[in-house]
Parts: C-alpha cells; sequence; structure tokens
C-alpha cells in the first residue's frame, strides 16, 4: 500500500456532529488494514506533519467551510489520537525522528440508502412470483462522514483505520467529542497488529 511520504490519514466524522451517544457506538463503522510485511515491534514514537495534522474535505456543496470545520475538529482529533496511542506505549517523538507520521482526514458527504421492489424475494421463488420491474420503495438520503487515520513509516503507509457514520448536525458538542474519542480507541485497539 503506497501514498505521499510522511502522511497517516484517519477518517474523521463531521466538524458540525456526528451520531447520537451510547447507541451510536454500534452505528459507526470502524475498518482497518495494514502491510503485512511491515516490522511493528519497532515503532516507538510518532509526529504529527509539520506542515499540519490533517484536511477535511467536503464531497457536497454544503456551505460549509472546511477550514473552519478543520479548526473545530482538529482539537478533537489529534487529541483522541494522541490518548491512544499513549495508551498504546508509542509515545510522541521529542526531538528525534519519529518512527511514525500520523495524519488524518475528515470527509463529508451524501449518502443513501434504497430499497426497490422484490429486493428481498428468492431468486426462484417457489410459489411463481410474476416477474415485474424493480422499482423503489424506499429511499434515504443522509449526511455521512468519515475519519481516515494513516500511519506511515519512511514512504509507505503501514496501517490504515477509518470510521464512518451517519452524522445528525443536531447532535452536541460533548456527544460528538466522545463519539469521535470512542470511534479512535476502537480504530487504533488493534495496534500494533500482532503477527
Amino acid at each position: 500500500m503506497r501514498t505521499r511520504p510522511f502522511r497517516l490519514s484517519v477518517v474523521v466524522f463531521s466538524s458540525i456532529a456526528l451520531v447520537t451517544a451510547p447507541a451510536a457506538a454500534a452505528r459507526i463503522k470502524i475498518r482497518t488494514a495494514y502491510d503485512k510485511t511491515a516490522d511493528f515491534s519497532r515503532l516507538h514514537t510518532y509526529a504529527w506533519p509539520p506542515a499540519g495534522a490533517g484536511e477535511v474535505k467536503l464531497l457536497e456543496v454544503s456551505g460549509d467551510d472546511p477550514a473552519a470545520m478543520r479548526e473545530r475538529l482538529e482539537p478533537i482529533i489529534v487529541g483522541a489520537v494522541d490518548r491512544a496511542l499513549a495508551g498504546r506505549h508509542i509515545t510522541k517523538a521529542a526531538n528525534a525522528p519519529p518512527d511514525l507520521v500520523v495524519s488524518y482526514y475528515v470527509l463529508i458527504g451524501p449518502g443513501t440508502t434504497a430499497q426497490t421492489m422484490g429486493q428481498f424475494l428468492r431468486p426462484v421463488p417457489a410459489w411463481g412470483v410474476p416477474p415485474f420491474a424493480a422499482a423503489t420503495q424506499s429511499l434515504e438520503v443522509y449526511e455521512q462522514g468519515t475519519l481516515i487515520l494513516d500511519m506511515v513509516a519512511g514512504d509507505r503507509v503501514i496501517w490504515r483505520g477509518s470510521a464512518e457514520a451517519a452524522l445528525d448536525r443536531g447532535t452536541s458538542d460533548a456527544s460528538r467529542n466522545a463519539a469521535i474519542d470512542s470511534a479512535v480507541r476502537d480504530m487504533l485497539k488493534k495496534f500494533p497488529p500482532k503477527k
């Protein structure tokens, strides 16, 4: 898996709101992937890129300002990652070059769910339903946010985590912050991966 040097991407949730608390954890999709050839046993320090910890990308025209969202979300994301890595015994590099460079991306855009007539029928029902044109019976359009977290060693991304959820702009700051913190903790539970 290759990417630009020194980028650790974390897909994080919307700067405005996440899903509501305790049931939210069930609706956050967490995915991780890693380079199976990387030696994770030698990774003890990390740093954020000097040019900035991450980016916010809006995948829709919503009138929101990505820079303002980044200013609002970055302290929450960076704090959550710092706490989670400290719990994994990986410390911030002080004066020496880090073993890992971590960065994040927040992607916010539309999501949809649709159901069509007949989609849950078996392909060849024994009772012989006549063929009919598939028609949409249910359509839901919602705002979705993703936080991507990448860990880079040298010039390779060796680990990537992502958390994805439907967004609710009415969620309180405290609930949103708790959801981001929980998602980052869940992403980093199995970091570094065991061989």
